[in-house]
């Protein structure tokens, strides 16, 4: 493909990706809580991240070999990594954590908060990085 429609091509992906972690993060989250609750809510989030963390490394790994500058395409790079490790690692044990803490095991619900909140601000950072990459391709 010609350099032009390889960045059009990394700058929908990045951009499909940045615009479904805003909406995942500022609205279906609270509305899947605010309207089922912690159970059914968390229940209902966790079969929705077996799916998001796939499909947003997907897309980022996709910009990333598509994104003409060195750096974006370094950076997308880290953050497909960064869902791929949230996919993989992560979010297994946040489940198994969180089901221990369902069945009354405090020592679980302290490591399920870490864990969670480590998670939380991987997904900031991932956002954060995907800002920066689609404000470079707007200027670039």
């Amino acid at each position: 493909m010609q350099r032009k429609t390889m960045a059009t091509f990394a700058g929908l992906l990045t951009s499909l990706a940045f615009g479904g972690m805003a909406f995942f993060t500022l609205v279906m989250a609270p509305l899947v809580f605010g309207k089922l609750g912690p159970d059914q809510g968390g229940r209902l989030m966790r079969d929705a991240f077996a799916l998001y963390y796939p499909v947003m490394a997907g897309l980022t790994g996709l910009a990333a070999i598509s994104a003409p500058p060195f750096w974006m395409g370094a950076l997308l790079s880290l953050v497909a990594s960064g869902f791929i490790l949230a996919h993989l690692m992560l979010r297994p044990e946040i489940n198994r954590l969180s089901d221990r803490r369902a069945d009354g095991d405090a020592e679980a619900a302290g490591q399920f908060r870490r864990l969670h909140g480590l998670s939380q601000m991987l997904n900031l950072a991932q956002f954060l990085a995907l800002f920066v990459v689609v404000f470079g391709m707007v200027n670039h």
